[in-house]
């Protein structure tokens, strides 16, 4: 397949040169140094998606940035939009607790968010998105140890601007996504973006809802003050709201615990080996559960940005933000209609931030920005199991349940600086560097409960109290639980050489030190080691070289980057069964990331993406003998060793309006979805196919299309979880085939 797919790739190259050549590709304006620059003069490693390229594309949300983009894995963990997954360049972290922030930044409107369960988002009404690889820290901050998302929305201009698109499709989708623009005042702009979608679930329920259903709605406003010349401020209100009925299905396998590896072992035909319930038609897209399960989650931001301009050269910028995400789940965790296991989390979450920088740009061979940043994470969670066990699967016979109760406040403080210094035309070095100290209280409990004819036994935690674990020790304190309090600072760095071979070729080298605060583990279960509660930041030791080239007279684009990442206390995660922990390790990672542009012809487009990816965590325990435990290196969690995507597009003059088609495809080989590489998280490779048909007036004004995901209907999976300690295995499923027609006007 892989051979097949290359050949492919390499004979519509070789044939270029016998087609007509008269456009160039466009420029592309990015923001990946907090200031706007061509990105072909911009020694970082960045895919920029214009608001044009996401519709051709047909990209609605931030998972379906893995299609288009090298070296970017963004998955659901569970199939749903619960928790965002990023790894990029093999950097990840898949923990889904709600506490944990994701090592892979998002940002939108130049704004942290620091909850993974905000970085699964719709978009709508967005300028562009960059995606960043590599560490990002010194100007970014927070959290960008692999790289970040930057989501770019359309902002108030003096003219009028606006739009509204229809959708409807497949398992009876639909989407209204509208935004309206312009003047209020001689020093005032508006615009107001509203947001809806549903759909019906993919994966069809037997005995209730179909699950992995859609709900959201959701609004943006920007209101942009420019009171004189020097003066501007924008304040923005976000609201998300995300509310289904009918999440988290999946497809279960029957699955056994090994006695030496502790991994699971398929075991079949039982789809539970423990419950013995049997699938009756084996059709992984249906199910049936006796929990419905939801998922409502409320996103509230309200943001104010101010520049001030000091001098000709020097501006003053301020960004304030408030954030409030509200978060529930409940899940039929067995996958059976048995009352067997449920899974439910929940968050609430208060953000304060604040960054105040300096920018100087004097049009000379110096440039710098610096300042301080400010953050309040002020978060309460629960993560919890309830289990109705054979032989009775009756409640009010035996029930038992266990919930994890905690929270954590974290406050944090940095200092950041980078400065550019062009030591001729052709050479600029770049050196920025941020120090970051985080203070955290953190405080666990438990909620739990044996019941037997629905009395509760008391003083019993029914999921056990192994020794010298989390759980063992909150039993131990009389009811008071588990707290800590603790402080670290780390260092960001960022050290690099820019040179221009000519106009049109730029050569780069760096070196990033990336840093990730300390945190805490927080399982339901409370089997991680007590003495483990806290685990360190992690540092990245990041090396990178690269290549940007336009050729072909403007009509062809070629970037490469090849790096290295060495990684001391490297964040894993381990899953196996109930025990959930993380822990410090060394890790290193390798690899390339091209991506390829050719405009043969004025109406023809062809694009090639693709990365190389080899990932080693080092020392990772496993085996079921505590006092024997295997050491073993691991690949990293969502970490392919190649993937590959290519499209074409090319557009066709219909009397005076444009008909514009979209074929592509993407190619992934293959990943564990969990740390230990238990041979059920191993991810078999897929290729998936989309499409797009879009008719344009000759105005601009009308625009209908067509499109397709999953155009040839693969069934593949996405992410899996090794559960056999529950009698089973979890496969998540990639959406089936899913077409649609969308329909937008543009009111000037």
């Amino acid at each position: 397949m892989k051979i097949k797919y290359l050949a492919l790739t390499m004979g519509i190259l070789m044939m270029l040169d016998s087609l007509p050549s008269m456009a160039q590709i466009e420029e592309i304006i990015v923001t990946a140094t907090r200031r706007e620059t061509n990105v072909q003069n911009t020694g970082i490693s960045v895919t920029a998606l214009s608001a044009e390229t996401l519709e051709q594309f047909n990209i609605t949300s931030t998972d379906e940035l893995t299609i288009v983009t090298p070296g970017l894995m963004f998955q659901n963990g569970g199939g749903s939009p619960l928790v965002g997954l990023v790894s990029i360049r093999g950097v990840s972290q898949n923990d889904f607790a709600g506490h944990i922030e994701s090592p892979n930044a998002l940002y939108v409107d130049e704004v942290y968010q620091p909850s993974i369960s905000t970085n699964s988002i719709k978009m709508f009404d967005t300028s562009r998105v960059e995606v960043l690889r590599g560490p990002q820290g010194t100007l970014f901050g927070r959290n960008a140890t692999g790289g970040l998302i930057h989501v770019v929305t359309n902002k108030p201009t003096e003219e009028r601007d606006g739009y509204l698109k229809a959708n409807g499709g497949s398992f009876n989708s639909y989407g209204v996504e509208g935004a309206v623009g312009g003047p209020l005042s001689d020093t005032v702009n508006g615009r107001l973006a509203v947001f809806f979608s549903g759909a019906d679930g993919y994966i069809k329920n037997d005995i209730g809802p179909d699950q992995q259903g859609d709900d959201t709605k959701a609004a943006r406003l920007h209101l942009a003050f420019n009171p004189n010349e020097k003066l501007d401020i924008l304040l923005t209100a976000n609201i998300y709201d995300y509310g289904v009925d009918g999440i988290g299905g999946a497809f279960s396998a029957g699955a056994t615990v090994d006695p030496v590896t502790g991994f699971g072992i398929p075991a079949g035909p039982a789809n539970n080996s423990i419950t013995g319930y049997v699938d009756a038609d084996g059709d992984k897209y249906t199910g049936s559960f006796n929990q419905p399960g939801f998922l409502n989650r409320l996103y509230k931001s309200f943001s104010g940005k101010i520049t001030y301009a000091a001098t000709d050269n020097l501006d003053v910028v301020s960004i304030s933000n408030y954030q409030n995400i509200r978060t529930t789940y409940l899940e039929d965790n067995d996958l059976s209609p048995l009352p067997f296991t449920e899974f439910n989390q929940s968050a609430l979450i208060d953000v304060v931030s604040e960054e105040l920088r300096l920018e100087h740009d004097a049009g000379g061979t110096l440039r710098w920005s610096a300042g301080v940043y400010f953050i309040n994470i002020d978060g309460n969670y629960t993560q919890g199991l309830g289990v109705t066990p054979p032989p009775f699967f009756d409640a009010a016979a035996v029930a038992l349940s266990q919930k994890a109760v905690y929270s954590l406040d974290t406050t944090s403080y940095s200092v950041f600086g980078q400065a550019e210094y062009d030591f001729s035309d052709k050479l600029t070095l770049t050196a920025g560097l941020r120090w970051t100290y985080d203070e955290k209280d953190y405080a666990y409990n438990t909620d739990a409960g044996l019941f037997i004819g629905g009395v509760q036994v008391p003083g019993v935690i029914p999921l056990g109290t192994p020794p010298g674990t989390l759980i063992e020790a909150v039993a131990n304190s009389g009811g008071a639980g588990v707290s800590d309090s603790a402080n670290e600072g780390g260092i960001s760095a960022r050290l690099q050489l820019d040179y221009s071979m000519s106009e049109d070729w730029l050569l780069y080298a760096s070196f990033n030190k990336g840093y990730k605060s300390f945190n805490y583990n927080a399982g339901f279960a409370g089997f991680a080691p007590f003495a483990d509660l806290r685990f360190k930041g992690e540092d990245i030791f990041a090396y990178e070289i690269g290549s940007k080239l336009d050729f072909w007279d403007g009509k062809g684009r070629w970037n490469i980057s090849g790096y290295y990442y060495d990684y001391n206390d490297y964040q894993a995660f381990d899953q196996r069964g109930l025990n959930f922990t993380l822990f410090n390790t060394d890790a290193s990672i390798n690899g390339v990331d091209t991506e390829l542009t050719l405009r043969p012809g004025p109406d023809t487009t062809l694009i090639v993406g693709a990365a190389y990816l080899d990932t080693k965590v080092k020392n990772v325990l496993i085996g079921t003998d505590p006092l024997n435990p295997i050491s073993v290196d691991r690949e990293a969690p969502q970490s392919p060793k190649f993937t590959l995507s290519g499209a074409i597009i090319h557009d066709f003059h219909v009397g005076d309006g444009i008909v514009s088609l979209q074929l592509s495809a993407y190619y992934n080989s293959g990943y564990f979805s969990q740390l230990t590489n238990s041979p059920i998280t191993d991810i078999p490779d897929y290729v998936v196919m989309n499409g797009r048909l879009t008719y344009t007036s000759a105005s601009g004004k009308y625009q209908i299309s067509a499109f397709a995901r999953n155009l040839l209907d693969k069934e593949y999976i996405n992410y899996a979880f090794d559960i056999a300690s529950n009698g089973f295995q979890e496969q998540n499923l990639g959406i089936p085939r899913w077409a649609g027609v969308e329909a937008r006007y543009n009111f000037w």
